[in-house]
């Protein structure tokens, strides 16, 4: 397998984040000891909220994992056996998130969890530059030649990621509120890197 299209690689890809997407729905439990009857709509919804948490935080960071694999792969005419199995392993890492995101509603109050959540994160992020390295040192796979500007725009948005769970770590093992919300930040940040 020296060099073939990306297009079935993109619909592996596609399908598999959009799997992830859906699944990620599953880690919002209804709580078994809500008396419906007697407590409020408000009442059951807070005790939701870290399933919600888990659920809004992980299915923005897989959809801008998303686009920026769309970004990536919009510039391939050609894909390699390198790009392939650095791929899969991307994608391996997106099925992931659906479990560790139940793991972090279910143990919202141990700082392990969100050791757990951001290394998967920094892991995905690692895995996506190497790709993306890969892809600009290799021209022969290119529609047409990067500009330098284009390279550093993917390079900073990939990064992004695995700086923010690494801040994300330190701060749970001050605060685990604080390492868990910091995850917030990353829609805010993305919004603020498109507008340039």
């Amino acid at each position: 397998m020296d060099k073939l299209t990306p297009d079935r690689l993109n619909a592996l890809s596609d399908g598999v984040i959009a799997i992830a997407l859906t699944l990620l729905v599953l880690g919002i439990d209804i709580p078994t000891d809500h008396n419906f009857t007697r407590d409020g709509l408000m009442s059951f919804l807070i005790e939701l909220e870290p399933g919600i948490i888990a659920y809004v935080t992980s299915f923005i960071i897989v959809s801008i994992y998303w686009i920026i694999h769309h970004r990536m792969f919009h510039v391939l005419k050609y894909t390699d056996r390198i790009l392939v199995i650095l791929n899969i392993i991307f994608l391996f890492t997106i099925s992931l998130v659906p479990f560790i995101a139940k793991l972090k509603t279910l143990y919202r109050y141990d700082a392990l969890v969100v050791l757990i959540y951001g290394a998967v994160h920094i892991f995905t992020g690692i895995i996506l530059y190497i790709t993306w390295k890969h892809i600009v040192s290799h021209e022969e796979l290119l529609k047409s030649p990067l500009e330098k500007s284009d390279v550093q725009y993917v390079s900073t948005r990939i990064l992004v990621m695995p700086a923010i769970s690494v801040t994300a770590i330190a701060l749970a093992f001050i605060n685990v509120h604080w390492g868990t919300y910091f995850f917030a930040l990353i829609p805010v940040i993305y919004a603020f890197m498109m507008r340039k």
